[in-house]
């Protein structure tokens, strides 16, 4: 008789280590520049039908800024 698990029990199962480990640190990167972004977001960026581009470039800087945090002194 062949056990019966329930939805998604083996991916959970064996999905850990490396690839589990890559996500979490993505999350927290990505959750870490959203951070640095939302004051700038909140000054520079109105949400009134302008154009996006003005928005990526916000996230762009963040993203230069928590790489600039995380150099050695």
């Amino acid at each position: 008789m062949k056990k019966k698990y329930e939805h998604g029990f083996i991916e959970a199962a064996t999905s850990g280590g490396a690839v589990y480990e890559l996500g979490v640190k993505t999350s927290k990167k990505d959750k870490a520049i959203r951070r640095i972004a939302q004051p700038l977001t909140e000054k520079h960026w109105r949400n009134t039908g302008q154009a996006v581009t003005k928005l990526h470039r916000i996230y762009r800087v963040a993203e230069y800024l928590y790489k600039r945090q995380r150099r050695n002194k």
